[in-house]
Order: C-alpha cells, then sequence, then structure tokens
C-alpha cells in the first residue's frame, strides 16, 4: 500500500526539527551578544558616574550648589562615557547625567553622581523576525556617597624608580591606615635588606618594587590603578598678620599687631627658633596658620607645643583641640636633639588635618621630620607633595596621621600613623567614593 510507505519520514521531521534548532540557536547568540553590550554599558555607566563623583568631591570639594562644580562633573562624566566608548553626540547613543540622583535611594545625595547611557547593539537572527538589525541597550549607576577612607600614606610622585625607600630596621606601624604610591616606575618602591617592617591594611603601588620586608608585614600590592589624593594642590594663604621682627620664640606668642583668631595667618620674615615652652596658640576649627618664609628651628631638648596641643604622653590624647599648621613657605623644618614638637591641625577649612606644610612652590629643600632623638607627635598629616620627606635613625620617632609627599625616605627610622578618620570621623577629609547603585 503505498499511502501506508513511511520511507523518508524521519528525514522531513529532521529537516523540520533543525529548523527548530536553529531558531533556538540563532536566539541563544543574539541573546548572548545582547547580554555581553549589557555588561559593556553596565561598564560605561560605572565610569561615567564615578569620573563625575571624582571631579565633584575632589576638584569641586563637593560644592554641589555651584552650576560651575555640576557642571565640571556632568563634563567628566560625559568624557569618561567617550573614552569607554559611548560618544553622546553620536546618533543612538545617550548619556544622561543627573546631579543628585533623580531615580532610586540616593536621590537625597547632593555628592552623589548618576549616569544613565544607552547605545544600539547589532543583532544578527533577530532582524530575519522584526526586521530590526539592532537593539537599544541601557544601564544605569550612582557613585559617590564619600565615606571614610583608610589611607593615610601618600607618595605622590608620578614616574621614577625610588620614590618610597625603606632601608635597615625602619618600620611604619599603621594600623588602620594604608600606603599608596603613584609612581608606575616598576622599581617605584626600594626596600633595602629584610629588617624594615610595615603594619597596616594595604600597601599598594601603582608601579613595583625591588627588596622585601620583614616576615609577618603587609603584602605589597604592585599594579594598582592611579589614585588622587584627598587634599591637593594647597598653597600659601595671605598674610594677615606680619612679622618682621621675631627672630626666637620662649613662651607663648604674642604678635606685636594684630589678635589671633581662627583663620589668622601669621607670616613670619626671619629665620625663627622655636625654644623650650614655646607655644603657637591655635584656634578651633579652621585653626591658625604659621608662615615661616625662611624656616623654623626647634632647639636642642626644647618641648614645644603648635596650636594650644598638650600632649598626654600616658592617655596618648591631646587635652587641646585648638588648631595650627606650620606652614614652610621658604626654607624647612630643623628639629634638633632630644626635642619634642606637639602639633594639633585644625579640623575643618582650607588646611583641615594639615599639620605641617611644605607647599609644591618650595621644592627644592628635603622635609626632614625626624632626626636622631628627637620626637614629634602631629594629630594631623605631613603635607609635603613637591619634595622628599626625610626621617633618619631611630633614637627618636614620629607619630603622625598622614603623610602626602613628592618621596619618602626612611633611613632605619619609625613612624608611627593611627588613622586620623577614626579620631576625626566627622570632619575627616580622607574620603574614598563608592559605587552605590
Amino acid at each position: 500500500m503505498r499511502f501506508r510507505d513511511e520511507d523518508g519520514q524521519l528525514l522531513v521531521v529532521t529537516a523540520i526539527s533543525m529548523i527548530g534548532l536553529m531558531g533556538f540557536v540563532a536566539l541563544a547568540i543574539d541573546v548572548g551578544l545582547l547580554f555581553r553590550a549589557r555588561r559593556n554599558m553596565q561598564i560605561v555607566a560605572d565610569a561615567g558616574a564615578m569620573a563625575g563623583a571624582v571631579e565633584l568631591y575632589y576638584e569641586r570639594g563637593g560644592q554641589v550648589s555651584s552650576s560651575a562644580a555640576v557642571s565640571a562633573a556632568s563634563s567628566a562624566a560625559l568624557l569618561a562615557a567617550k573614552t569607554n566608548g559611548v560618544d553622546s553626540t553620536v546618533t543612538g547613543n545617550s548619556v544622561l547625567v543627573s546631579i543628585p540622583p533623580v531615580d532610586g535611594p540616593n536621590t537625597s545625595c547632593s555628592t552623589c553622581v548618576e549616569v544613565r547611557v544607552g547605545s544600539p547593539a547589532q543583532t544578527f537572527f533577530a532582524g530575519l523576525l522584526t526586521h530590526a538589525n539592532s537593539m537599544t541597550v541601557a544601564a544605569r549607576a550612582v557613585a559617590g556617597a564619600p565615606i571614610a577612607s583608610d589611607a593615610c600614606i601618600w607618595i605622590m610622585k608620578a614616574t621614577g624608580s625610588d620614590t618610597l625607600h625603606l632601608q635597615g630596621n625602619s618600620a611604619i606601624d599603621a594600623t588602620g591606615c594604608s600606603i599608596y604610591v603613584n609612581s608606575s616606575d616598576s622599581a617605584a618602591v626600594k626596600l633595602t635588606g629584610k629588617s624594615s617592617s610595615f603594619n597596616g591594611p594595604e600597601f599598594d603601588i601603582v608601579g613595583g618594587y625591588t627588596g622585601s620586608l620583614q616576615s609577618g608585614s603587609t603584602s605589597i600590592t604592585s599594579g594598582v590603578a592611579a589614585e588622587t589624593p584627598p587634599i591637593s594642590n594647597l598653597s600659601n594663604p595671605t598674610c594677615t598678620i606680619p612679622d618682621s621682627s621675631t627672630t626666637s620664640i620662649s613662651g607663648t606668642y604674642t604678635p606685636s599687631s594684630g589678635t589671633i583668631a581662627a583663620d589668622s595667618v601669621v607670616c613670619f620674615s626671619n629665620a625663627i627658633t622655636l625654644k623650650n615652652g614655646a607655644s603657637l596658640t591655635g584656634a578651633l576649627g579652621d585653626g591658625v596658620v604659621y608662615e615661616f618664609a625662611n624656616g623654623v628651628t626647634v632647639a636642642t631638648g626644647a618641648t614645644v607645643n603648635v596650636g594650644s596641643a598638650t600632649y598626654d604622653s600616658t592617655t596618648k590624647t591631646f587635652t587641646s583641640t585648638a588648631g595650627a599648621v606650620i606652614d614652610l613657605s621658604g626654607g624647612t623644618l630643623t628639629q634638633n636633639s632630644n626635642s619634642v614638637l606637639n602639633m594639633y591641625a585644625p579640623t575643618s577649612g582650607t588646611y583641615n588635618s594639615v599639620a605641617i606644610m611644605q607647599p609644591t612652590t618650595n621644592s627644592t629643600t628635603p622635609l626632614q621630620v625626624q632626626f636622631g632623638s628627637n620626637n614629634e607627635v602631629l594629630d594631623g598629616i605631613i603635607y609635603a607633595p613637591g619634595v622628599e620627606v626625610y626621617l633618619q635613625d631611630n633614637g627618636g620617632g614620629i607619630t603622625a596621621s598622614g603623610v602626602i609627599a613628592g618621596t619618602m625616605y626612611l633611613k632605619s627610622s619609625n613612624i608611627t600613623i593611627p588613622n586620623y578618620s577614626n579620631a576625626n570621623p566627622t570632619t575627616t577629609p580622607f574620603k574614598k567614593l563608592t559605587m552605590l547603585e
């Protein structure tokens, strides 16, 4: 019976099945391409949001009320999106920047940047059914809301070897405080011998290092992304109380003209010697800046308090929170043997957290903060981004809240870095930005 002949039926079923199978394969290919495009869009959105947040917070100080600040942050976000492949000027692409976010749980965050991106992604088989050879893929990201950072030591020279050098039995005791080295050189950090140590959360280098630390020290991570320090481009303030006659101070300093108050800037024309018992008065909040045009010397055996700071070595706390800054606009700091320098930095304003400052305009003389048996206790940071910060010998030691330096050299010396953000959680400028959405 010819009508009952089933020869060739399997071939027909197989052909029909192959059509369905090819359809599923085509669907899988297109869906895979769209998922890949979606991941790329998320990278673009993340990059744009973070770039905008960095511009807003670090470069513009979080001044979201300023239209210039918002414009600059938006431009940074658009540039980051373009760099990562989504140019908002190209037809079909979209990059929308919102400060603060217009959607989600962070609409009240004034330091947050929202970026929405979209771009057509090519499909290969969907067009057979829909007559459309591409589909728009979108992503959204929100970055900002700065939180306290654990970084406390920034070595900022961008190139060159040996930008951070630990020699002999040098020790950096920085529980809760990380190191960042900006140089991209393969030998950015030099570790001489195996006796030096670092105790802290992270030791990050853009480039690489030579040598090794003591066994048990924090491991070093090389090849990290470049960062910007939380405090940058500080310059000498405008003088409000000029002093051209003083050459030495042995008690509480009183200017011949003017009254020392918050935001006062006392400018010494002569080289100054601080003798035993010398005290440079501080002020709450924005503090006082003492600018030395020809350097300052702490006399042999002297104990000096700056910022109304009296340090209790037993409780390891300051009994005053009136802050002040040593500003080395010329010359440098010379601290003689067996001397002690106690300082409390301002807790707000332009010089928030800065104890000793050597601006980039004074870049010819290294800043030696420790030599022999002298000691420093600074509730504040050492800010010298254009020069080397130098420590030598371990007869004394340094306690400081942080260091921002061009380079740094520890020659058989010790420095203790307590976490500034833990001690000053509401006023700390040491922040890091996070991806929120």
